[in-house]
């Protein structure tokens, strides 16, 4: 018992204030300006750590600035593809694929299915994320089921209704799909060629001319953002870790400190 009691001081100081979980980063918002007006982002790393944070990281290397709308197809806009000789800060990371996120709670939730309203990475099989994105326009079945189609960010306000529906979809989806309303750019010659290839044969083409980060997001739109996830932001797995551990060594501790007091009180009866 004596042994117990020695030790009890350094299991209190153990558990009652087990070490603080990292934190999970806060929303960021992006604002964006296009042929079609501007737009707010909503960036959320607790959705997807890696996917927000090349995200950010190419927004601030100026990658979205001067960059074609590529693909609008009806469901999704897609966007990011670049080409070989374009000289921007971002050179050094965009051809760098990223590992796939999990899925957050709220996909899962939704049958894996994305919703309107937010961002995801196009990619060609599994950690094949690097640059390309697309906004959600239409969910369906098929979006969202892939292994790197998970959602990192959401536009909010009117975004969507305002800007996003307006991009002009007129050409269809990339030729290489072979369908009948597939008329949109040859991503070889893009590569080849970029904003040149674009504005000579697919004039109406919309752009996303300039993307930055917004220092610190104030008023009752960011409190109350558009939230495609439809629920409050989950927890991360440190933190319900964390939550798990305090309880149990909180309920170690005063079990101990019950003993204690106990032996206590005994020998001061038999004195």
């Amino acid at each position: 018992m004596m042994a117990i009691l020695a030790w009890l001081p350094l299991l209190l100081m153990s558990h009652a204030h087990p070490a603080q979980a990292e934190e999970v980063e806060e929303t960021v918002r992006v604002h964006c300006t296009t042929t079609k007006g501007e737009i707010d982002i909503d960036v959320h790393p607790e959705w997807a750590p890696l996917g927000a944070k090349r995200y950010l990281d190419l927004v601030r290397m100026e990658h979205f600035n001067n960059i074609g709308l590529g693909r609008v197809n009806g469901d999704i806009v897609q966007f990011g593809e670049d080409w070989q000789d374009r000289d921007t800060p971002s050179v050094v990371i965009r051809h760098q694929n990223i590992q796939d996120d999990p899925k957050p709670p709220d996909q899962r939730a939704n049958k894996n299915m994305l919703k309107r309203g937010q961002l995801s990475y196009a990619g060609g099989g599994p950690n094949t994320r690097s640059a390309s994105i697309f906004f959600v326009v239409k969910p369906n079945m098929w979006l969202g089921r892939e292994p790197w189609e998970v959602p990192f960010a959401e536009v909010v306000g009117d975004g969507m209704e305002r800007v996003v529906d307006q991009f002009y979809g007129g050409y269809g989806d990339f030729p290489f799909f072979k369908c009948s309303t597939c008329h949109g750019p040859d991503v070889q010659k893009y590569w080849l060629e970029g904003n040149s290839y674009l504005e000579r044969e697919f004039p109406l083409l919309d752009m996303m001319e300039e993307c930055h980060i917004v220092e610190k997001p104030k008023g009752p739109q960011f409190t109350s953002t558009h939230n495609a996830q439809g629920l409050p932001h989950p927890p991360s797995s440190h933190s319900s870790a964390y939550n798990e551990q305090g309880d149990s060594g909180s309920a170690l501790a005063c079990f101990l400190i019950g003993i204690a007091f106990g032996v206590f009180w005994l020998r001061i009866v038999r004195s």
